[in-house]
């Protein structure tokens, strides 16, 4: 009796399903329309009969989730074609009646979605044994297209995996252990200014970004070392290419991480942004600012060109004195003067407090040795 009602209140709502495109479809913003016409073919009558169809499906998946109960083994999506699993083939005709194509599977999403909520209770890493293999376990989840649930390890840990999986419970035929190449990571927008640190232990700043990375000083680190959004590690921004100090200058190229943004702006410290608008050099007397991750910014004025400077670690060449102050940790942030990228942050004397002398590396050198083109706003 209940299945009947259910497939009569079917009958109703599938016109509306497979009629004409929702309100809301058709208030597709432009650019929303350009991607999908891009990504996926579609011109804008399709996207919107497309979308409509899909947020009617939504309706439709919570409606049989209810109704066949345990039997529920997930639902999906192909094309905009509503995909409906069940465990018990009594209830095909019912999926059939709401629109959907049915399959009948053995694992119902229940059992699964069990075990995965089981996996999250355990501590990870206290699970995986040591191995020469990279190890980890980057991700799990349920793949109602395959009625497993799905773990993605490195291939070090491809044995714990499975025997986690069957630690909360599930056979081999519940369960995929699929290998993948690397841990996932955030990704970042990367500005001037902002903070870096260095095999997670000191702290910089980013100078300029450049279109595959961004430019720093050289006594920040070595060629190899790794660049991160935090001491604990965070995002990873990239790897040092290239550094030079002390010497004929001061100045590194991290190779930006895949993912990363690689913004043309300086971190004002206000809450905004500076643009960046290109690298011309300033004249002696010229006013100039410093962004970095210490202090935020400080201006003064460029005092000299082309001056040598006697570090502890060595002399360094070719560098520009200013009446800017500085502290540890604004090293290799952004110097800039209006929207034109100077160069980044050396060293020098005194504080932001008292007052002090800093040099910076011009930014265009550090272009050229690495051929790089800078990221403008």
């Amino acid at each position: 009796m209940e299945l009947t009602k259910f497939l009569a209140a079917l009958a109703v709502f599938l016109p509306i399903v497979y009629g004409a495109p929702t309100t809301a479809a058709n208030t597709l913003h432009p650019k929303i329309l350009a991607a999908m016409k891009r990504d996926l073919g579609l011109d804008a009558d399709q996207a919107h009969v497309r979308v409509a169809r899909e947020l009617k499906a939504t309706e439709i998946i919570e409606q049989l989730r209810t109704s066949t109960g345990n039997a529920f083994a997930g639902a999906w999506l192909v094309d905009g074609e509503l995909n409906v699993a069940v465990t018990d083939e009594a209830l095909t005709p019912a999926v059939s009646a709401a629109g959907a194509t049915p399959l009948v599977v053995a694992a119902p999403l229940s059992k699964l979605e069990q075990a995965k909520e089981a996996l999250d209770k355990l501590d990870m890493p206290q699970s995986l044994l040591e191995s020469a293999e990279p190890t980890g376990i980057a991700a799990y989840f349920v793949d109602v297209t395959a009625n497993k649930l799905v773990l993605e390890a490195l291939s070090g840990s491809t044995a714990q995996a499975a025997d986690l999986a069957k630690q909360v419970g599930l056979v081999e035929s519940e369960f995929e252990v699929r290998t993948v190449a690397a841990m996932p990571t955030t990704f970042a927008t990367v500005r001037g200014g902002d903070a870096y640190y260095i095999n997670r232990s000191a702290r910089c700043s980013v100078g300029f970004s450049v279109t595959t990375g961004f430019v720093s000083a050289g006594h920040c680190g070595s060629s190899g070392a790794t660049a991160t959004t935090s001491s604990s590690g965070g995002t990873t921004l990239g790897t040092f290419a290239g550094s030079v100090f002390p010497g004929s200058g001061d100045y590194s190229y991290i190779r930006g991480a895949s993912g990363n943004t690689f913004s043309g702006v300086i971190n004002n410290y206000n809450g905004g942004t500076i643009t960046v608008a290109g690298s011309t050099a300033a004249a002696v007397g010229a006013s100039i600012c410093r962004s970095g991750s210490t202090t935020g910014v400080f201006c003064g004025a460029v005092r000299a060109l082309g001056a040598t400077v006697n570090y502890a670690q060595g002399s360094v060449t070719g560098l520009t004195q200013t009446s800017v102050c500085a502290e540890p940790g604004d090293s290799g942030g952004s110097f800039y003067s209006g929207s034109q990228a100077q160069g980044v942050t050396s060293g020098g004397s005194g504080d932001c407090t008292s007052g002090g002398v800093t040099y910076f590396q011009p930014v265009n050198e550090i272009l050229s040795a690495y051929s790089l083109t800078l990221v403008r706003g």
